[in-house]
């Protein structure tokens, strides 16, 4: 009778043991995290196992992956679908990876830049319905270069920004472009931003000028502007931004007014961010002309 209760005893022991090791698998599988290794390497997904010896990653861009923990240097909890990067001793931008004020896209909003920079050797392509793309990349922490084409040409970009005090940054940049049928058109900008990565708003002032075609009867551009936009984080992978213009003498369209409002949508599925916005174009008599924007980004 005693070695019948003592095996009952046993098999109830393991049973409970089972329960707990179950659970608590599915516990680490939960976890969403990201490794900085020795080398400055971040790697980043669902934690699966970490048995002290190992720790095992079912990350989004990998596959499953093995790490020996003893080239572990941190372990962070990351919002789900953030992915790794760095390289080589780059341990600062790898702790950039898995900094909770960092955001996939803050350099701009729908279309006008922010203050904030990209990190050297951090990058975005864009593409808009509208005809409108862009590609930027981060020459340094403080100057970024790029390409850009639309319906009205294709040019150059570049910003240069600097931090004024923790929470403020300012920078001053410009867009070079060459219509398609002639002509050319320069935009150079100043703008102050305040406020983090996710959540921030911008102050701007502009001078977009030029020549229509490259005739001798060209009509010149002539149009100073002021923007005020802004952004703030409303869930882990949603922000809401609005973005707004005034032109002092519209070109191109008779537009005095543009206001915008809409979300930037990160999905980790499609390692893509998408933009939906109401653009409301306001004529001199106060007509309004509502425009759909559409676009999309991948960070790099």
């Amino acid at each position: 009778m005693m070695t019948h209760k003592l095996q009952i005893r046993r098999l109830a022991f393991l049973f409970l043991i089972s329960l707990l090791t179950t659970a608590l698998y599915a516990q680490v599988g939960e976890r969403y995290v990201c490794l900085t290794l020795e080398s400055g390497v971040v790697r980043c997904g669902y934690l699966t196992l970490d048995d002290g010896r190992e720790i095992t990653l079912e990350t989004p861009d990998m596959g499953t992956l093995i790490v020996p923990k003893v080239n572990v240097i941190q372990i962070v909890d990351a919002p789900e679908g953030t992915q790794g990067g760095g390289s080589g001793t780059d341990i600062e931008l790898s702790d950039r990876m898995t900094n909770d004020n960092r955001a996939l896209q803050a350099t701009r909003y729908f279309f006008a830049p922010s203050a904030h920079s990209l990190r050297a050797g951090e990058g975005y392509g864009s593409l808009c319905i509208l005809g409108i793309g862009n590609v930027s990349y981060g020459l340094s922490d403080n100057a970024i270069g790029g390409l850009s084409a639309s319906l009205l040409g294709a040019g150059v970009t570049v910003k240069a920004s600097t931090q004024l005090s923790e929470t403020v940054h300012a920078s001053a940049g410009g867009l070079a472009q060459i219509g398609w049928s002639g002509g050319r058109i320069v935009f150079p900008f100043v703008n102050v931003t305040k406020g983090d990565e996710n959540n921030h708003f911008t102050i701007a002032a502009g001078y977009l000028g030029g020549t229509t075609d490259d005739s001798n009867n060209a009509d010149e551009i002539d149009s100073p502007m002021l923007n005020i936009s802004g952004c703030v984080q409303v869930a882990d992978h949603a922000w809401f931004m609005t973005e707004n213009y005034y032109f002092f003498k519209p070109e191109f369209f008779p537009v005095n007014m543009v206001g915008s409002m809409g979300l930037r949508l990160w999905r980790p599925n499609k390692q893509r961010l998408q933009e939906y916005a109401f653009m409301m174009l306001i004529e001199e008599d106060m007509n309004v002309i509502p425009v759909p924007w559409i676009s999309y980004t991948w960070p790099f």
